[in-house]
């Protein structure tokens, strides 16, 4: 009999919720189950930590933000599991995880594991991206009362505010080999962004490397144009005004205070730096 920890975000809400337990009442037909929820940020990579030795499977229950927190406390033996209760669930589009009760009850049950790959942003780490300048704005003004309530409607209104203010940072992309400027720094991990919209072909979870994408020019005609690239053809280097890096090593500074966004949460500000790490995760999957 399996020993599973289920990691969960209260503030999921309460139809997320009912879910997340009709999930551990058809689990502990097989296993035995705990749950654990978390109270602050932080809590659930202290749980992760504490606990990780003591069961076969961790699960995060909630969204890429909570799966971050228990990324940061599990060892490189745990096996992963998720239920998918988040706003955007990048990481189980990512991964083809269905977000059913039996799909999500057959998967963890059958214990098979695909290694993802993790990087580190300073001292943290990181398994889809980091965002510097736009969505570092939004994701920094986005109020946890109003994402519990609002969910993707809400990034979208913070995202319309953002997009008619728009602002034209300095932010400086340094690698060993090139130095770039931009307005917006995206880095990432994943195919994936904002949901299911595939922004790049050159990565995912699966593969040992990070892109980053630096935006040139953000202008609201160019940010128009992004969203075509993204939504028609899931590639945005075919823009002219972005530079694509792909590196293992990457520093971002500016002169200015910019937001960062790493994983869908808050993070801090510049300067930052985020280096490819050899750790991977054991995440189950189909």
């Amino acid at each position: 009999m399996n020993k599973i920890a289920i990691i969960y975000n209260p503030n999921a809400g309460s139809a997320k919720i009912k879910k997340l337990l009709k999930i551990k009442e058809r689990l502990s037909l097989k296993s035995s189950v705990t749950i654990y929820d978390t109270q602050k940020p932080g809590d659930a990579t202290s749980i992760a930590k504490r606990e990780c030795k003591n069961f076969d499977i961790i699960v995060a229950a909630g969204g890429d933000g909570t799966i971050n927190e228990v990324i940061n406390g599990i060892d490189v033996n745990t096996k992963l599991g998720i239920i998918p209760l988040g706003t955007a669930n990048i990481l189980a589009i990512e991964a083809g995880i269905k977000n059913d009760v039996k799909s999500i009850c057959k998967l963890i049950e059958k214990g098979n594991t695909k290694k993802i790959y993790i990087s580190n942003i300073n001292d943290k780490k990181f398994f889809l991206m980091a965002g510097i300048g736009y969505d570092g704005d939004i994701v920094h003004k986005m109020k946890p009362s109003l994402k519990k309530i609002f969910g993707n409607a809400m990034f979208g209104f913070l995202g319309l505010l953002e997009f008619f203010k728009l602002k034209k940072y300095n932010i400086k992309v340094e690698t060993e080999s090139e130095t770039a400027f931009g307005n917006w720094v995206l880095v990432t991990n994943s195919k994936h962004y904002a949901g299911p919209y595939k922004i790049t072909k050159s990565t995912s979870i699966f593969n040992d490397s990070i892109v980053c994408y630096v935006f040139n020019d953000l202008s609201r005609l160019g940010f128009l144009y992004y969203i075509f690239l993204i939504l028609f053809y899931g590639d945005l280097s075919r823009s002219k005004k972005v530079t694509k890096i792909i590196s293992k090593n990457i520093k971002i500074s500016s002169k200015e205070k910019i937001n960062v966004q790493c994983d869908g949460e808050k993070y801090g500000n510049l300067p930052i730096e985020i280096n490819f790490s050899s750790e991977v995760v054991n995440l189950l999957t189909a």
